[in-house]
């Protein structure tokens, strides 16, 4: 069976504080994922992507209270993020839908 995207998301470490969390870590990656898939670059413009999409983030992915992640929660989570385990988990999920075997 494939895992989703967001089951992949799901296995990297959080290592924020738990003091203050107000989203799962795996909401704030896979919005700044698509996001950048949208050309949204940087922190600023994650923020327009959030805000411009907030209503359609809310209903998709279900995010309780309507609370969409704020312009600095996701420069917080891009600052301290490691971005080698970002690549292999969404290189993993990727690879199920690769017609090249590995």
């Amino acid at each position: 069976m494939e895992k989703s995207l967001i089951d992949y998301l799901k296995e990297i470490p959080d290592h924020r504080s738990p003091h203050g969390r107000r989203h799962p870590l795996w909401l704030v990656l896979l919005i700044i994922i698509m996001g950048m898939m949208s050309g949204y670059w940087g922190y600023r413009q994650l923020g327009r992507f959030v805000e411009r999409h907030r209503r359609e983030l809310i209903s998709r992915l279900q995010i309780p209270f309507a609370r969409v992640p704020s312009y600095s929660a996701i420069r917080r989570v891009m600052i301290n993020l490691d971005y080698e385990e970002l690549q292999l988990v969404f290189n993993q999920w990727s690879q199920q839908y690769s017609l090249i075997p590995s």
